[in-house]
């Protein structure tokens, strides 16, 4: 399938891009009458980034919190409407590295000194019944570890929970998806990154009319297992990897998360290609609201 490049010529000579505003559509039908009529398909979402000090979720620190709270259809999944922002730089205490001032563009002067009030961002997180964010498994540990809020709440992941490949995108990138989808905003700074994965999550496919959001939605709430292919052999290591399954150095096995629907598949899978005869590793099953936690929880 070929992807669609929203913005594209006629002739493909040129791109037409949009820079993302602080405005966001409003659903036409949503007004005061529907809202009375329809308040109990009405959920309030909030999409989130944060940029930190580094790639080590146990050790590196959240420098920048970015949400974004929007309302949204429960049953088509359609973003009703934005609602307020949530922004914090937090001083992390030491200085940046060069590679994290280029990737950001903050610098330690522009943190020195800031602290992110947690308290006002428990209250924001309080009322969500669900949180987004591209590449959840980066995003949700950081904010566990700082709000007991973040931690009981269910999770969604535009980049893993959204099948891009099988809508032609071979890059699923957030910078990448949006050029692709007509818009660019500032990138890798968390408000800007977060309005983008909104904008992103609320255009329809082609075919069907549906969004985004609702593929995310439909499989956030999907059981989840994790598949822990311990004792397997060295040279299965490649296979493994091609499987995308991640390699825990700690505790020396590979393992990734899957749907429960597809767990029968993969261990046929794993008894052929790696163990060679019967499993002999362990399956986990993931409460809905521990999807993308800490590996640690």
């Amino acid at each position: 399938m070929n992807f669609r490049w929203i913005g594209k010529s006629a002739d493909g000579n040129t791109i037409t891009l949009h820079k993302l505003s602080d405005s966001f559509p409003t659903a036409p039908y949503f007004n005061d009458a529907w809202k009375k009529a329809n308040g109990d398909l009405i959920r309030v979402g909030i999409a989130m980034d944060v940029e930190t000090t580094g790639l080590d979720k146990s050790r590196d620190k959240i420098i920048e919190l970015g949400m974004r709270k929007f309302l949204f259809n429960r049953t088509t999944g359609e973003v009703l409407t934005a609602a307020e922002t949530f922004s914090a730089l937090q001083d992390p205490g030491e200085p940046l590295s060069e590679e994290v001032k280029k990737v950001t563009g903050l610098t330690d002067a522009m943190l020195s000194g800031q602290a992110i009030d947690w308290k006002a961002a428990e209250q924001f997180l309080g009322e969500a019944h669900v949180i987004l964010a591209h590449n959840a498994s980066f995003d949700r540990p950081f904010l566990d570890r700082a709000s007991p809020a973040s931690a009981t709440k269910i999770w969604g992941c535009s980049l893993k929970q959204i099948d891009w490949n099988a809508k032609g995108y071979s890059t699923h990138k957030l910078d990448v998806l949006s050029i692709y989808h007509g818009f660019f905003t500032d990138a890798h700074r968390a408000l800007n990154d977060a309005t983008a994965l909104l904008h992103l999550v609320n255009q329809k496919e082609e075919n069907s009319g549906a969004t985004y959001l609702l593929e995310l939605l439909t499989n956030a709430k999907r059981p989840t297992a994790r598949v822990i292919a311990s004792r397997s052999p060295f040279d299965s290591k490649d296979h493994l990897r091609a499987k995308k399954y991640t390699w825990d150095a700690l505790n020396k096995f590979w393992h990734k998360s899957i749907y429960k629907d597809e767990l029968e598949a993969e261990m046929k899978w794993l008894e052929t290609t790696v163990y060679n005869g019967a499993f002999l590793g362990q399956v986990q099953e993931i409460q809905v609201v521990d999807n993308f936690k800490d590996v640690a929880h």
